[in-house]
Order: structure tokens, then C-alpha cells, then sequence
């Protein structure tokens, strides 16, 4: 998690979920749902919950398991109406506490540089100062959900143009721009 300010924050002790599984229920209040809202510009959110269950990681790690489910209002950019659309996301991330080492020589290649595999797992977010965000993992979990342009279900974005014409009636229509070069180049006028 790159960011250290969402608009709705649930921190928990990372130290604590060392050596069993953890079960945590995250709900926003009526403020701090308005708040989310106002950020990501949505015009409202209803409900917004999560299941959380927390799993230890490697030595002092932790993994976020669990899903998240959201009824958002958003406005159609056809119709510029309201409407609400229910999320549900699958959350699985991984957490480990910053690591003061340096990158092994393995992860670079001959020119010095970090190669990353595309097709790879993505690796642990940093666990800062033994507290994990879970605000911060919905905020960022529902804001890479929203759809830029949310429409409508059904909607569909209509042009206002008639039936086009024929590829041939187009043709007598509207002269070729390459004809036009043509025509100056046969008659270059006269210095």
C-alpha cells in the first residue's frame, strides 16, 4: 500500500495474529461511508462491508483473505441518472513487515536492473510500523473495482444519426481527398 491516506481507516495489530487465524468484520459508519464516497466520487454508498480473515505469513507476516461487498451509487455517463450497482470482490493480499535488507543479486539481471515476471504472484505489500490497514486495503480494493464510466445496465449510448447511406451513395456524396490533391496537382495555378 503505497498510500498512507485513505478516507476510512481500521488498523489492527499485525504482531498479534502470529500463530492462528484471525476473523475480522470491517463496517463504515454513515460518515466515514460518505467520506469513501466523496473520494472516489460516487454519489453515495449504501452499504460497504467486509469479511475479513486474517492468516499469519511466513515469520511475522500476514495474509488477507476474504470478501468485500458494496452497494454503490454512481451516475450513468448515458443517461446522467443514478443508479446502483452491488460489488462483490474476492480480497487475497499478502503483508510483511519492511525489510531493512538489500535486493539479493538474483533479482537483477546482467545490466544491474530488476526484472519482474508479469505472470507472478505480486509480492508482499509492507506492513508499517506493525499495523495493518484494513481501511486502506478496502479503499484501494473498491477504488480499482469502479468502473471509470459506469453505465446503466441495458443502457446504451445512442449516436443520434439516421441510418448510415449506402457505401456507394457515400462515395458520390463526398469527394475523395486524394481527388482533390489529384485536381491541384493536374492544374497547378500559374506564379
Amino acid at each position: 500500500m503505497a498510500q498512507n491516506s485513505f478516507p476510512y481507516s481500521f488498523k489492527v495489530n499485525a504482531s498479534k495474529v502470529v500463530d492462528k487465524e484471525q476473523s475480522v468484520v470491517v463496517k463504515p459508519d454513515q460518515a466515514e461511508l460518505a467520506a469513501i464516497a466523496k473520494t472516489y466520487e460516487l454519489d453515495g454508498i449504501e452499504t460497504l462491508k467486509a469479511d475479513f480473515t486474517l492468516k499469519p505469513y511466513r515469520k511475522a507476516g500476514l495474509r488477507v483473505v476474504g470478501p468485500i461487498s458494496a452497494t454503490v451509487t454512481q451516475t450513468c455517463v448515458v443517461t446522467l441518472e443514478p443508479f446502483q450497482s452491488s460489488l462483490k470482490l474476492d480480497v487475497d493480499r499478502t503483508f510483511e513487515p519492511h525489510s531493512t535488507r538489500a535486493r539479493k543479486a538474483r533479482d537483477l539481471n546482467d545490466d544491474g536492473e530488476i526484472e519482474i515476471d508479469l505472470e507472478s504472484l505480486d509480492p508482499p505489500d509492507v506492513i508499517e510500523d506493525g499495523v495493518l490497514d484494513l481501511g486502506g486495503v478496502i479503499c484501494e480494493e473498491l477504488a480499482l473495482s469502479l468502473d471509470p464510466f459506469p453505465r446503466r445496465p441495458g443502457v446504451e449510448f445512442e449516436t443520434g444519426e439516421e441510418e448510415a447511406p449506402d457505401a456507394g451513395e457515400q462515395a458520390e456524396e463526398k469527394p475523395s481527398p486524394f481527388a482533390a490533391l489529384q485536381a491541384l496537382k493536374d492544374n497547378p495555378a500559374d506564379k
